[in-house]
């Protein structure tokens, strides 16, 4: 087995990340997890501070609780569908948004009341 290069050997991690970025199809595929990501946090703190239990939260969309479960885990590699996603922001009295902004501004993926999912408490 080859030898791993450490991180702390080799720059931070941040510089190594930045580094793989530059790779277009490394980029798309980050982009694209990091979203699921961020979603991920945003549908479990948007439930928590409603109070209701992940299985509370599907039947209040029609949905089964492994489900939130998975949207909640960020496990599928996909995007939770936009209906799935409007269904829980209208339950938890949010309106989902879609908006294109410049590539040039570094903008969070997803937000909550204008807060970073990890920031909005």
């Amino acid at each position: 087995m080859p030898a791993r290069k450490s991180v702390a050997r080799s720059g931070s991690f941040r510089q190594y990340l930045q580094k793989q970025l530059d790779n277009p199809e490394v980029r798309r595929a980050y982009e694209a997890r990091m979203v699921v990501a961020e979603l991920a946090m945003a549908v479990r703190r948007m439930r928590e501070e409603a109070g209701l239990t992940q299985a509370e939260l599907a039947a209040l969309i029609g949905v089964k609780q492994p489900m939130i479960a998975r949207v909640e885990r960020g496990s599928d590699p996909r995007t939770p569908r936009w209906d799935v996603l409007r269904r829980v922001g209208l339950a938890l009295g949010k309106q989902l948004v879609l908006e294109f902004v410049s590539s040039k501004r570094p903008v969070p993926l997803v937000q909550i009341d204008g807060n970073r999912p990890a920031d909005a408490a």
